[in-house]
């Protein structure tokens, strides 16, 4: 997307007098690119990563699932992807529960000239959406949004759905075992956003929105869920202080199933 299109975040930069939790409204998809890029540490450089493993593990004849699709940045970028590899045999999910993020996202691939037919932007809730021959399912800071009690069932429903060799993508907001190192982690976060032209009210007003609908795992507890869920081989990609990024692929049981 063009920095000319791109808005600028500005949703908590006027005092609030009665702060509400945090929602993907129109406010926030309309200025949802900046939001990321200036919030989410190495935004840019985790959605190029992102978009080569996928390539790398992308089965012909599978479908690419985007869990959290937000404004189809991730999907704008594989798209293109595939077709600079010239490959045709494919299908692409973003599904979000938003209807604002669906309608930026569909405006997006519009403006990209993305395949639509080989592209479907969902409104839904993520456990209704059925997930079928994928050989890759992305979440990009999204587990991080769902309730602790449904994640397992939610990581289930992924791998289910995972061919062979298929992988989960997944990037998190995530807890430190240790409150000094938690702190230090934290004001770094906190010092990178504040470089990125965000003021301390702004930081302050969107840190309590975000209580109790953000709830991050351990990088510990982050590696159980996935084990527990079934995937053997889970790796993390990428980390920086508060954020971390894991690689998560499924091998099946059945004998010469390859």
């Amino acid at each position: 997307m063009s920095k000319i299109n791109k808005k600028t975040d500005k949703v908590f930069s006027e005092k609030i007098p009665s702060i509400r939790p945090f929602e993907f409204n129109d406010k926030v998809a309309h200025v949802f690119d900046d939001m990321a890029e200036r919030s989410i540490p190495f935004y840019k450089e985790v959605q190029k990563m992102v978009t080569g493993l996928t390539l790398t593990y992308f089965q012909e004849g599978s479908t690419i699932y985007d869990l959290g699709s937000s404004t189809a940045t991730t999907i704008s970028l594989i798209s293109q992807g595939l077709k600079d590899h010239n490959i045709e045999d494919y299908t692409i999910v973003g599904i979000d529960s938003s209807s604002a993020m669906c309608r930026e996202a569909d405006t997006k691939l519009k403006s990209i000239d993305g395949d639509m037919k080989k592209i479907y932007i969902k409104e839904g809730d993520l456990f209704d959406c059925p997930i079928e021959n994928a050989s890759v399912v992305i979440m990009n800071y999204t587990l991080q949004f769902i309730d602790p009690l449904k994640r397992e069932k939610l990581i289930q429903h992924i791998y289910k759905g995972l061919r062979h060799n298929g992988i989960l993508l997944v990037s998190d907001k995530m807890l430190q075992s240790n409150t000094d190192t938690s702190r230090i982690f934290i004001e770094n976060y906190y010092e990178m956003k504040r470089t990125n032209g965000y003021s301390d009210l702004e930081i302050s007003q969107k840190r309590e929105a975000l209580e109790n609908v953000l709830i991050p795992y351990s990088v510990k507890e982050e590696v159980a869920l996935f084990r527990n869920c079934g995937f053997e081989a889970v790796d993390m990609f990428f980390t920086w202080y508060n954020f971390s990024s894991f690689i998560c692929m499924k091998k099946n049981d059945q004998v010469g199933d390859y």
